[in-house]
């Protein structure tokens, strides 16, 4: 009879026996099936990953050594090559997810499980992620690159002893040396945690000693990131590239990082609409402005609790508050470009939010109560929208992709029944920039996504970079093919039409020639 009622007690003693950090995991595996299924179990490919197929992107003229080495493990380990696998990475990418969010809700001392899941569930559902799906070929290495952020500072904050804050200072760097956008992620998190240090009521004395500590450590992730990016560049006789700004990193003038500061602040409470770095679409945007009032209103309720125990501990407090948004944005600061890819620090925007809301005290009881379900309903609320949002860009996806396979199998089929065509001639692409195709159907339902990966319409999706990777990829379409300036003198070219009218393909001179 015992074990008979013990296994119908209720689900919520059930889940009251898991520890917070596994909720944090098991709310990221959930969250992450439910807005990335649909990107799991397809392949979207285009742009980067269709060039990227069987590459691991670029590495370090992009300052990203240590996915250079991410690179070399792989094939060791597996004996063949790199692969955009949808459902291999993308299970290798919320595994770590769920980790990282594990690690981040024991640092942080997260009491209540409900907001732990909610935690790993925001680390899922965030757009980034889902841009990052739209470059399935990298996307499990910036997702291990997100874990060992977090694991180096779990180290370089719980760690006892300088051993293993060096182990943290050396893993966070390598983090760096996989994608710099997640410096930002290792910034907040020590922010953070000494924030939920002060509010539990550590003096500001030893909280200053030990900021110190962690300053330091902070320097040397930077140093350690900085030293393998030119000792990898040196051993293979190569130069940083100007992509994002990476060969002006610390040449700039004060100024210029002045004002890019003030555009982070800005950025934090007033973040810029349909834009590539939007992430708080549609009405996520004035639920988001709600929780950061929450954020806000929590955070005087702790300062004045601090003020009334000691001065100085409140104005560390609010020194540390303050210099938050910062550290959520510092990637405005370090790039002159930023897109959806770079703005993973944004979501420690709810962690602050949840460590606030786990632990301010309130009076009477029941304000006690009210705020943590306040602040879970907020985020809640703000997760069920983005996984809507997620499947919005992976239906877009789906249909534009298909339509530029038709497309492209249509211009084959053109292409092969030209007059005089020939299996072996070559092929000259002509004004591909400049392709107009009136009878392209573009959803105009679907024109509001901004997000990196998914930001362009129909003809932009026909018409990317990598348009002839997609040709012969996709559409099983390869040939050689010459350049345009091959026909310029050609009187015939001048008298053609252009794609998809009548004459715009023809077989002249051993070469088909399209005029796009």
């Amino acid at each position: 009879m015992e074990e008979n009622r013990g296994e119908n007690r209720p689900l919520s003693q059930l889940l009251s026996a898991i520890p917070a950090p596994w909720m944090a995991f098991a709310g990221a595996l959930l969250a992450g099936l439910a807005a990335h299924g649909m990107g799991m179990l397809n392949k979207y490919s285009w742009h980067d990953d269709i060039q990227g197929l069987f590459l691991t992107g670029a590495t370090i003229t992009s300052g990203r050594w240590m996915l250079h080495v991410l690179g070399w493990l792989e094939v060791l380990l597996f004996g063949d090559g790199h692969f955009s696998l949808p459902l291999v990475n993308g299970l290798v990418s919320l595994i770590c997810i769920g980790l990282s969010a594990g690690c981040m809700a024991r640092m942080l001392r997260i009491r209540s499980r409900g907001l732990s899941a909610l935690m790993g569930g925001g680390m899922s559902v965030f757009p980034v992620i889902t841009a990052l799906f739209g470059f399935t070929f990298t996307i499990h290495y910036y997702m291990i690159s997100l874990l060992m952020m977090t694991c180096g500072a779990y180290l370089i904050l719980e760690g006892r002893g300088g051993l293993r804050k060096t182990a943290g200072a050396l893993l966070g760097g390598c983090a760096v040396g996989i994608y710099q956008a997640f410096l930002p992620v290792g910034l907040a998190l020590i922010l953070l945690w000494n924030i939920v240090r002060l509010t539990e009521g550590e003096e500001a004395g030893e909280a200053w000693k030990r900021l110190g500590i962690h300053a330091l450590c902070f320097l040397g992730m930077l140093a350690v990131y900085a030293a393998g990016s030119r000792l990898f560049l040196t051993l293979h006789h190569l130069e940083l590239d100007s992509y994002m700004g990476l060969s002006q990193a610390g040449s700039l003038s004060p100024l210029v990082y002045l004002q890019r500061m003030g555009r982070a602040w800005r950025e934090f409470f007033l973040p810029t609409r349909n834009v590539l770095w939007d992430m708080y679409p549609q009405h996520i945007y004035y639920l988001r402005q709600g929780m950061l009032l929450l954020t806000a209103a929590l955070s005087v309720r702790c300062l004045i609790r601090a003020w009334k125990q000691s001065r100085g501990t409140a104005l560390l407090l609010l020194l540390l508050l303050a210099a938050f948004p910062l550290a959520c944005n510092l990637i405005f600061v370090l790039s002159e470009e930023v897109h959806s890819l770079m703005t993973y620090g944004q979501v420690m925007q709810l962690a602050l939010l949840i460590c606030l809301a786990d632990r301010t005290e309130f009076s009477p009881a029941k304000i006690r109560r009210i705020v943590p379900r306040a602040a879970a309903l907020l985020l809640s609320l703000t997760f069920l929208m983005y996984v809507r949002f997620d499947n919005q860009c992976y239906l877009k996806a789906e249909f534009q992709q298909q339509e530029a396979i038709t497309w492209y199998t249509a211009l084959i089929s053109k292409i092969k029944s030209a007059e005089g065509y020939r299996d072996e001639l070559p092929v000259i692409w002509r004004n591909m920039e400049e392709m107009d195709d009136q009878t392209l159907y573009n959803m105009d339902e679907l024109n509001f996504l901004h997000l990196s990966g998914y930001e362009q319409d129909v003809r932009g999706y026909v018409s990317n970079w990598a348009w002839e990777w997609f040709l012969a990829r996709w559409c099983g379409f390869s040939t050689a093919v010459l350049p345009p300036e091959t026909a310029d003198d050609w009187p015939e070219v001048r008298e053609m039409p252009h794609y998809p009218d009548d004459g715009s393909i023809r077989v002249l001179h051993d070469a088909v020639v399209v005029n796009f």
